[in-house]
C-alpha cells in the first residue's frame, strides 16, 4: 500500500516556487546584459560610416532592446501568475503540531539515524503545511549530514515574542567559507538531490516575517534555527544568539 505523502502537495508547489524564482532571476541577469551590451554596441556605431550607409543597423539594434523589454516583461508575468496557491490557508497554528509533523513525516533513508523532539507549543500565524514543511526539510538536511547514524535534535521553545525552532545535527558540520554557498539553489553534495531545502525553509520563514540562519552546533555539526513572530506579536527582532548567514531568495 502507497503511503500519502500529507506534505506532498506543500512541498511540489514550494519546489516550483523555487525554481521559478530562481530563473527569473538567472534570465533578468541575462537581459540585462544583453541591453548593456546592445546600448555600448549602438554608442559606439552610432557614428560610423556604416550606420549613415545602412539605416537597419540602428533599427536591428534598437529591436534587440525592444525584444529583451518584452521578454523581461513575460517572465514577470509568467511568475505572478505562478504565485498563486490555493493550498496556502494562514491560520493561527500549533507551532508544537508543525514541529510534530515535521519529524513525523521526514524522509530519512539511513539507518541508525533518529530524530529526538523536544518542543514547548506556541500560536503562530501561518500555513501549517508551510511551516511543517520547512522544518522537514531541515530535519532531512540534518540527517544527510551524518553519515553511519546519529542524532538530530529537534527543539521548539518561546523566546520572548518569537517561536524558536532550532534544528542540529552531530555531524562534521560546515565551514564558515562554505555557508554562502549551501545556501544557494540547487547546491547539493547529494546525487539525485535538487538542493532546495535551505532555500524553501528560508523563505517560508520570510514570508512569515521570521527569518532562517545557520551556525556552528555545540560541540559538533550544525544548526539551522528558524523564528517566527507569535500570533500577534508582529515582526518582533530576532532574539540574540540566533545564529548567522541568511539563505538567499
Amino acid at each position: 500500500m502507497i503511503r500519502r505523502d500529507p506534505l506532498g502537495a506543500a512541498e511540489q508547489a514550494a519546489t516550483a516556487e523555487e525554481i521559478v524564482a530562481t530563473l527569473r532571476h538567472d534570465l533578468r541577469n541575462c537581459f540585462g546584459t544583453i541591453r548593456n551590451a546592445a546600448y555600448f554596441i549602438q554608442r559606439k556605431v552610432a557614428r560610423e560610416q556604416v550606420c549613415r550607409d545602412d539605416p537597419r543597423v540602428a533599427q536591428f539594434i534598437h529591436v534587440i532592446d525592444e525584444e529583451v523589454i518584452a521578454a523581461s516583461a513575460l517572465v514577470d508575468e509568467v511568475v505572478v501568475g505562478s504565485r498563486a496557491r490555493p493550498l496556502r490557508r494562514t491560520v493561527s497554528a500549533s507551532a508544537l503540531d508543525c514541529v510534530r509533523a515535521a519529524a513525523a513525516c521526514a524522509r530519512i533513508a539511513e539507518a541508525g539515524i533518529r530524530v529526538d523532539v523536544d518542543a514547548a507549543d506556541g500560536v503562530v500565524e501561518l500555513d501549517p503545511d508551510e511551516l511543517s514543511l520547512a522544518v522537514r526539510c531541515l530535519v532531512e538536511n540534518a540527517a544527510e549530514a551524518m553519515e553511519g547514524g546519529g542524532v538530530v535534535t529537534l527543539r521548539g521553545s518561546v523566546v520572548g515574542a518569537r517561536y524558536r525552532i532550532e534544528v542540529g545535527d552531530t555531524g562534521a558540520g560546515v565551514p564558515e567559507a562554505e555557508i554562502e554557498a549551501i545556501t544557494r539553489p540547487f547546491y547539493t553534495t547529494k546525487p539525485g538531490h535538487l538542493g532546495l531545502g535551505l532555500n524553501i525553509a528560508g523563505r517560508v520563514a520570510r514570508r512569515y516575517l521570521g527569518t532562517l540562519t545557520l551556525g556552528s552546533g555545540a560541540p559538533r555539526g550544525t544548526r539551522a534555527c528558524i523564528e517566527l513572530p507569535l500570533a500577534g506579536a508582529g515582526s518582533a527582532p530576532a532574539a540574540p544568539g540566533a545564529g548567522a548567514a541568511e539563505p538567499t531568495p
